[in-house]
């Protein structure tokens, strides 16, 4: 009984025996073809998702912009409540000598008259320090435009004295109907009555592939898409020098208030 004992007591004084440890498995490295096969993969799966990402900015750019044109909106309301509802005035909507392509410009730089020279015009009025009734000339840039005019390029020359003529990325119809030769009430617009769009002086000028925001008399903004590509015709071949006539912008302005696609 005592031996048994002493047995029992010295196997639980032997030190236990360290566990075995297992040698793992150590996977190889990746071959030179794995590798490639693996990028080609990757490469090609960027390369479906990329038209989507596009796609996706392109859209949220366009919200921005037609925001923008609503803001563009708001502001030339608040300068017709100023200004006996009329729209802002522009030297470039003359019944005598029109130069619709020059609607863009937000200055106008150096004029054969000197009274005219270097002074707020069209849709610049609405950044007059004077008044301000945009806070932020930005507004008057488009987000997806990546032709001519771009903001940061304009920046220095936004201003009234400058001897430079200034364009945003939005087009202008003007305060004066040369149809009639009347000035335009803002009162007088309506939901078919497109006041702004997006630029169109040149084909670099164009804010979008598909087609152009449009600012109507309500406030209200909608995009105008060119299925047929009848805007980007008109304005393909066009140059600074040589800009569509006074007759294709009177057609292109009926075009987006009659026709919603």
């Amino acid at each position: 009984m005592l031996s048994r004992t002493s047995e029992q007591l010295r196997l639980r004084a032997a030190p236990l025996s360290p566990p075995k440890i297992q040698k793992r498995w150590s996977p190889r490295a990746f071959t030179i073809v794995e590798l490639l096969v693996t990028i080609s993969i990757v490469a090609l799966l960027v390369g479906l998702m990329m038209p989507g990402f596009r796609a996706a900015r392109e859209s949220a750019n366009r919200i921005q912009c037609s925001s923008n044109e609503r803001q563009i909106g708001i502001g030339i309301y608040g300068y017709a409540a100023q200004n006996q509802e009329q729209l802002p005035q522009t030297v470039f909507d003359d019944v005598d000598s029109t130069m619709a392509s020059e609607m863009m410009a937000l200055t106008t730089g150096a004029m054969a008259n000197s009274d005219l020279s270097g002074q707020w015009d069209g849709l610049g009025l609405l950044i007059d320090e004077t008044r301000m009734f945009l806070d932020d000339p930005r507004v008057l840039y488009c987000p997806c435009h990546h032709g001519a005019h771009l903001f940061h390029d304009c920046a220095e020359n936004l201003k009234k004295s400058s001897p430079f003529r200034v364009y945003g990325n939005y087009h202008f119809i003007g305060d004066t109907d040369t149809a009639t030769g009347q000035l335009r009430l803002l009162l007088n617009q309506s939901s078919e009555d497109v006041i702004v769009a997006d630029g169109m002086r040149t084909a670099s000028d164009l804010n979008h592939r598909t087609g152009t925001n449009t600012l109507r008399g309500d406030l209200s903004v909608r995009f105008w898409y060119d299925r047929d590509f009848v805007l980007r015709n008109a304005v393909e071949n066009s140059s600074t020098d040589d800009p569509p006539s006074e007759e294709t912008y009177r057609n292109l302005w009926k075009l987006f208030g009659r026709t919603v696609h």
